[in-house]
Protein backbone atom coordinates (compact mmCIF):
# COMPACT_ATOMS: atom_id res chain seq x y z
CA UNK A 1 0.00 0.00 0.00
CA UNK A 2 2.86 2.27 0.90
CA UNK A 3 4.37 1.82 -2.99
CA UNK A 4 1.18 2.64 -4.53
CA UNK A 5 0.67 5.81 -2.27
CA UNK A 6 3.47 6.94 -3.63
CA UNK A 7 3.44 6.49 -6.79
CA UNK A 8 0.16 7.76 -7.01
CA UNK A 9 0.65 10.91 -6.02
CA UNK A 10 4.68 11.33 -6.88
CA UNK A 11 3.13 10.59 -10.74
CA UNK A 12 0.56 12.95 -10.21
CA UNK A 13 2.98 15.84 -9.18
CA UNK A 14 5.00 15.04 -12.39
CA UNK A 15 2.69 15.43 -14.53
CA UNK A 16 3.25 17.94 -17.38
CA UNK A 17 0.09 20.60 -17.63
CA UNK A 18 -1.28 21.43 -21.30
CA UNK A 19 -0.87 24.85 -22.65
CA UNK A 20 -3.36 27.56 -23.13
CA UNK A 21 -4.20 29.33 -26.07
CA UNK A 22 -2.98 33.07 -24.47
CA UNK A 23 -1.62 31.71 -20.53
CA UNK A 24 0.34 28.69 -19.38
CA UNK A 25 -2.16 26.64 -17.62
CA UNK A 26 -0.43 24.75 -14.23
CA UNK A 27 1.12 20.82 -14.71
CA UNK A 28 -1.94 18.56 -14.52
CA UNK A 29 -3.24 18.70 -17.95
CA UNK A 30 -6.92 16.36 -18.07
CA UNK A 31 -6.69 15.21 -21.67
CA UNK A 32 -9.24 18.28 -23.54
CA UNK A 33 -9.53 19.96 -19.89
CA UNK A 34 -6.95 22.71 -22.19
CA UNK A 35 -9.58 23.40 -24.69
CA UNK A 36 -11.90 24.71 -22.42
CA UNK A 37 -9.13 27.41 -21.26
CA UNK A 38 -9.19 28.29 -25.09
CA UNK A 39 -13.20 28.85 -24.73
CA UNK A 40 -12.27 31.00 -21.90
CA UNK A 41 -9.20 33.15 -23.51
CA UNK A 42 -11.91 34.11 -26.51
CA UNK A 43 -14.33 35.35 -24.56
CA UNK A 44 -15.26 39.10 -24.93
CA UNK A 45 -13.32 38.70 -28.32
CA UNK A 46 -16.37 39.54 -30.15
CA UNK A 47 -15.61 36.36 -32.65
CA UNK A 48 -17.74 36.58 -36.37
CA UNK A 49 -19.98 34.02 -37.43
CA UNK A 50 -17.71 32.94 -39.65
CA UNK A 51 -14.34 32.73 -37.53
CA UNK A 52 -16.80 30.79 -34.75
CA UNK A 53 -17.47 28.33 -37.07
CA UNK A 54 -14.07 27.73 -38.41
CA UNK A 55 -12.63 27.34 -34.96
CA UNK A 56 -15.14 24.89 -34.29
CA UNK A 57 -14.09 22.85 -37.46
CA UNK A 58 -10.75 23.15 -35.62
CA UNK A 59 -11.71 21.67 -32.16
CA UNK A 60 -14.27 18.79 -33.70
CA UNK A 61 -10.78 17.86 -35.96
CA UNK A 62 -8.41 17.75 -32.84
CA UNK A 63 -10.65 15.80 -31.19
CA UNK A 64 -11.44 13.13 -33.84
CA UNK A 65 -7.62 12.89 -33.78
CA UNK A 66 -7.11 13.22 -30.36
CA UNK A 67 -9.98 10.31 -28.50
CA UNK A 68 -10.18 10.86 -25.10
CA UNK A 69 -8.85 7.74 -23.45
CA UNK A 70 -11.01 5.76 -20.92
CA UNK A 71 -10.06 5.21 -17.85
CA UNK A 72 -9.34 1.67 -18.21
CA UNK A 73 -7.00 2.27 -21.01
CA UNK A 74 -4.73 3.99 -18.84
CA UNK A 75 -1.85 1.85 -17.69
CA UNK A 76 -1.01 2.44 -14.13
CA UNK A 77 2.94 2.68 -13.53
CA UNK A 78 5.17 -0.06 -13.10
CA UNK A 79 7.93 1.86 -11.33
CA UNK A 80 8.09 0.99 -6.76
CA UNK A 81 8.56 5.03 -6.52
CA UNK A 82 8.97 3.97 -3.12
CA UNK A 83 12.61 2.10 -3.36
CA UNK A 84 13.41 3.93 -6.93
CA UNK A 85 16.64 5.33 -7.21
CA UNK A 86 17.07 8.82 -9.00
CA UNK A 87 18.31 7.33 -11.96
CA UNK A 88 15.16 5.70 -12.62
CA UNK A 89 12.77 7.81 -11.36
CA UNK A 90 14.66 9.96 -13.88
CA UNK A 91 14.57 7.31 -16.90
CA UNK A 92 10.65 7.04 -16.19
CA UNK A 93 10.12 10.69 -16.28
CA UNK A 94 11.77 10.81 -19.46
CA UNK A 95 9.98 8.03 -21.09
CA UNK A 96 6.88 9.97 -19.76
CA UNK A 97 7.50 13.28 -21.16
CA UNK A 98 8.69 11.78 -24.84
CA UNK A 99 5.28 9.76 -24.60
CA UNK A 100 2.98 12.46 -23.81
CA UNK A 101 5.01 15.12 -26.49
CA UNK A 102 2.94 14.21 -29.58
CA UNK A 103 -0.29 15.23 -27.76
CA UNK A 104 1.10 18.26 -26.72
CA UNK A 105 2.27 19.47 -30.42
CA UNK A 106 -1.36 18.24 -31.60
CA UNK A 107 -2.80 20.73 -29.30
CA UNK A 108 -0.11 23.09 -29.98
CA UNK A 109 -0.61 23.18 -33.20
CA UNK A 110 -4.44 23.62 -32.57
CA UNK A 111 -3.73 26.55 -30.78
CA UNK A 112 -1.66 27.86 -33.57
CA UNK A 113 -4.33 27.24 -36.09
CA UNK A 114 -7.13 29.23 -33.92
CA UNK A 115 -4.51 32.24 -32.69
CA UNK A 116 -4.40 32.89 -36.93
CA UNK A 117 -8.18 32.55 -37.04
CA UNK A 118 -7.73 36.00 -35.32
CA UNK A 119 -7.52 39.16 -36.79
CA UNK A 120 -5.19 42.10 -35.88
CA UNK A 121 -6.76 43.85 -33.23
CA UNK A 122 -8.73 40.32 -31.36
CA UNK A 123 -4.58 39.28 -31.18
CA UNK A 124 -3.51 42.45 -29.80
CA UNK A 125 -6.47 41.80 -27.41
CA UNK A 126 -5.10 39.08 -26.45
CA UNK A 127 -1.23 40.12 -25.56
CA UNK A 128 -3.02 42.97 -24.02
CA UNK A 129 -4.99 40.40 -21.54
CA UNK A 130 -1.82 38.23 -21.47
CA UNK A 131 -0.06 41.19 -19.80
CA UNK A 132 -2.58 42.72 -17.44
CA UNK A 133 -2.65 38.55 -16.12
CA UNK A 134 0.98 38.80 -15.49
CA UNK A 135 0.81 41.23 -13.33
CA UNK A 136 -2.08 40.30 -11.62
CA UNK A 137 -0.40 36.96 -11.17
CA UNK A 138 3.13 38.68 -9.79
CA UNK A 139 0.73 40.64 -7.55
CA UNK A 140 -0.56 37.63 -6.24
CA UNK A 141 2.45 35.84 -6.02
CA UNK A 142 3.79 38.96 -3.39
CA UNK A 143 0.52 38.40 -1.35
CA UNK A 144 1.20 34.68 -1.12
CA UNK A 145 4.72 35.80 0.07
CA UNK A 146 3.90 37.65 3.23
CA UNK A 147 0.80 36.00 4.19
CA UNK A 148 3.17 32.81 4.23
CA UNK A 149 5.61 35.02 6.41
CA UNK A 150 3.16 36.16 8.51
CA UNK A 151 1.69 32.84 8.92
CA UNK A 152 5.23 31.41 10.07
CA UNK A 153 5.50 34.10 12.46
CA UNK A 154 2.20 33.24 13.97
CA UNK A 155 3.79 29.89 14.49
CA UNK A 156 6.13 30.55 16.26
CA UNK A 157 4.43 33.02 18.44
CA UNK A 158 6.06 36.02 17.10
CA UNK A 159 2.85 37.73 16.57
CA UNK A 160 -0.31 37.97 18.62
CA UNK A 161 -3.08 35.84 17.64
CA UNK A 162 -3.71 31.37 18.30
CA UNK A 163 -0.84 29.19 17.16
CA UNK A 164 -1.79 27.15 14.17
CA UNK A 165 -0.16 24.43 12.36
CA UNK A 166 0.28 24.84 8.52
CA UNK A 167 -2.14 23.10 6.29
CA UNK A 168 -0.54 20.22 4.24
CA UNK A 169 -3.07 19.85 1.61
CA UNK A 170 -0.35 16.86 0.28
CA UNK A 171 -1.79 15.24 3.45
CA UNK A 172 -5.75 16.46 3.51
CA UNK A 173 -7.37 14.94 5.83
CA UNK A 174 -4.69 13.40 8.18
CA UNK A 175 -4.01 14.48 11.47
CA UNK A 176 -0.61 15.62 11.84
CA UNK A 177 1.77 15.30 15.36
CA UNK A 178 3.31 18.66 16.30
CA UNK A 179 6.83 16.94 15.33
CA UNK A 180 5.84 15.51 12.13
CA UNK A 181 4.69 18.96 11.08
CA UNK A 182 8.22 20.59 12.50
CA UNK A 183 9.63 17.78 10.09
CA UNK A 184 7.35 18.70 6.97
CA UNK A 185 8.31 22.30 7.96
CA UNK A 186 11.74 22.13 7.97
CA UNK A 187 11.68 19.81 4.81
CA UNK A 188 9.69 22.36 2.81
CA UNK A 189 12.19 24.88 3.83
CA UNK A 190 15.08 23.07 2.40
CA UNK A 191 13.02 22.74 -1.23
CA UNK A 192 12.43 26.01 -1.05
CA UNK A 193 15.56 27.71 -3.64
CA UNK A 194 15.23 24.50 -5.51
CA UNK A 195 11.28 24.40 -6.04
CA UNK A 196 11.64 28.61 -6.83
CA UNK A 197 14.41 27.76 -9.53
CA UNK A 198 12.14 24.83 -10.61
CA UNK A 199 9.51 27.02 -11.51
CA UNK A 200 10.93 29.65 -12.87
CA UNK A 201 12.36 27.07 -15.11
CA UNK A 202 8.92 25.67 -15.97
CA UNK A 203 7.82 29.08 -16.60
CA UNK A 204 10.14 30.12 -18.97
CA UNK A 205 9.85 26.88 -21.10
CA UNK A 206 5.78 27.53 -21.50
CA UNK A 207 6.51 30.81 -22.09
CA UNK A 208 8.70 29.91 -24.65
CA UNK A 209 5.88 27.42 -25.95
CA UNK A 210 3.29 30.30 -25.81
CA UNK A 211 5.34 32.43 -28.25
CA UNK A 212 6.62 29.88 -30.85
CA UNK A 213 2.98 28.97 -31.03
CA UNK A 214 1.78 32.60 -31.87
CA UNK A 215 4.64 33.30 -34.17
CA UNK A 216 4.87 32.28 -38.20
CA UNK A 217 7.92 30.15 -37.35
CA UNK A 218 5.65 27.62 -35.64
CA UNK A 219 6.36 24.04 -36.80
CA UNK A 220 6.95 20.25 -35.73
CA UNK A 221 10.74 20.75 -36.27
CA UNK A 222 10.94 24.20 -34.49
CA UNK A 223 8.63 22.55 -31.97
CA UNK A 224 10.68 19.43 -31.40
CA UNK A 225 13.95 21.95 -31.63
CA UNK A 226 11.99 23.88 -28.41
CA UNK A 227 11.41 20.85 -26.11
CA UNK A 228 14.95 19.43 -26.75
CA UNK A 229 16.24 22.53 -25.70
CA UNK A 230 14.42 22.29 -22.25
CA UNK A 231 14.09 18.63 -21.91
CA UNK A 232 17.04 17.95 -19.73
CA UNK A 233 15.80 20.98 -17.40
CA UNK A 234 12.11 19.37 -17.40
CA UNK A 235 13.25 16.13 -16.32
CA UNK A 236 15.36 17.73 -13.11
CA UNK A 237 12.62 19.52 -12.08
CA UNK A 238 10.17 16.44 -12.31
CA UNK A 239 13.02 14.78 -10.82
CA UNK A 240 13.20 16.79 -7.96
CA UNK A 241 9.98 17.47 -7.26
CA UNK A 242 9.25 13.32 -6.87
CA UNK A 243 11.99 13.07 -4.42
CA UNK A 244 10.39 15.92 -2.18
CA UNK A 245 7.64 13.76 -2.17
CA UNK A 246 9.20 10.80 -1.49
CA UNK A 247 10.99 12.62 1.41
CA UNK A 248 8.03 13.59 2.75
CA UNK A 249 5.80 10.55 2.56
CA UNK A 250 8.51 8.68 4.95
CA UNK A 251 7.66 11.35 7.80
CA UNK A 252 3.48 9.27 8.21
CA UNK A 253 2.93 6.54 9.90
CA UNK A 254 1.86 3.92 8.32
CA UNK A 255 -1.23 3.99 9.43
CA UNK A 256 -1.63 7.59 8.24
CA UNK A 257 -0.34 6.28 4.84
CA UNK A 258 -2.91 3.37 4.82
CA UNK A 259 -5.69 6.21 5.83
CA UNK A 260 -4.39 8.43 3.08
CA UNK A 261 -4.71 6.00 0.49
CA UNK A 262 -8.45 5.01 2.03
CA UNK A 263 -9.18 8.53 1.31
CA UNK A 264 -7.85 8.88 -2.29
CA UNK A 265 -9.48 5.61 -3.32
CA UNK A 266 -12.55 6.91 -2.09
CA UNK A 267 -12.18 10.30 -4.16
CA UNK A 268 -11.09 7.85 -7.07
CA UNK A 269 -14.57 6.25 -7.06
CA UNK A 270 -16.38 9.54 -6.91
CA UNK A 271 -14.63 11.04 -9.81
CA UNK A 272 -15.47 7.82 -11.45
CA UNK A 273 -19.39 8.48 -10.67
CA UNK A 274 -19.09 11.78 -12.80
CA UNK A 275 -16.48 10.83 -15.45
CA UNK A 276 -19.04 10.94 -18.98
Amino acid sequence: MKKLLIASVTVAAIGLGGLALAQPAEPGMRHHEPVKEIVKHLRGISLSDAQREEIKTLVSAFKDANPRPKFGDIEKPNLDFASATEAQISAFIQTQLEEREATHFAFAQLRHDIYNVLNEEQQATLLARDAKRELDRQKHHDAFVKQEARFAKRIDGEVKGPKRKPREFLFEGIELTDEQVASLTELRESFKDASKANREKLRNFKDAQRDLVRSQSFSQDAWDALFAQYKDDLVSAKVEKAKQHQAMFQVLSSEQQAKLEALREEERKLREIFKP
